[in-house]
């Protein structure tokens, strides 16, 4: 007989969401998300992959923009400010957006690097990039039941490494998710989440990082395939 976790396969984060061990997932990531995250009362936030149950209601514009994977571009409640995005190419403008939160996003990339880099030119100077990935060593990666069990997941080293290449100062750094996500079926799991936040265990579910921008390192090198043509400079040969 088929456990109800089993039943749930994550088809997709929309349908995740609708049931319990979604909704309890939301509930825990948004007590953790609440201290992280700066005032958004009057300013703007975009949210990347599939945030819709995240974006800060206070905030003065939110946008939800849905990564083009099959875990992500399905919505069940279709809104004016929602649109779907390629990973590499945001568009938005430059300096536009006072907050960037990822959830689902970075580990459904094609090339991480590449989304850190339009992120980057999106946030103001000042803004603040919230991300939301999963742990390479904690359970919920290793099964597919959520959507933290698809895509490519991370380890702290690899986490810090990308975002120091792409120009982001990490500010804080922790994990989240302790308890396994069959737990959350039978509980809100914050009793585990309190023990394993207070004990420092490294098995947290998924990382939870805040960053800024590294203004002053220079901007970030636009790849080949973004980079606009130069006129061959070099006469060459008759």
């Amino acid at each position: 007989m088929l456990t109800s976790l089993a039943r749930l396969r994550s088809e997709d984060a929309a349908t995740f969401y609708e049931s319990r061990q979604g909704q309890r997932t939301a509930l825990l990531l948004n007590e953790r998300l609440r201290r992280l995250m700066p005032p958004m009362r009057g300013r703007r936030i975009l949210g990347v992959g599939y945030t819709a149950p995240y974006l800060p209601e206070s905030a003065e514009f939110a946008v939800s923009a849905r990564l083009l994977h099959a875990q992500t571009q399905k919505t069940l409640r279709p809104s004016p400010r929602d649109c779907i995005v390629d990973s590499a190419r945001l568009p938005f403008d430059d300096l536009s957006m006072d907050a960037v939160l990822v959830v689902h996003g970075l580990e459904f990339t094609r090339i991480a690097p590449d989304f850190l880099r339009a992120i980057w030119r999106t946030l103001t100077d000042d803004g603040v990039l919230i991300l939301v990935v999963p742990n390479r060593s904690g359970y919920w990666a290793h099964t597919d039941a959520t959507p933290f069990g698809h895509g490519i997941p991370y380890s702290t080293r690899q986490l810090t490494r990308l975002l120091d290449q792409t120009l982001f100062r990490i500010e804080h750094l922790s994990g989240a998710l302790m308890a396994p996500p069959a737990v959350l079926s039978t509980t809100h799991g914050r009793f585990v989440e309190r023990i394993g936040r207070g004990l420092r265990l490294p098995c947290g579910g998924v990382h939870l990082v805040t960053a800024r921008k590294n203004a002053y390192a220079g901007i970030p090198v636009i790849g080949d395939k973004l980079a606009p043509p130069i006129p061959q400079q070099v006469p060459r040969p008759a």
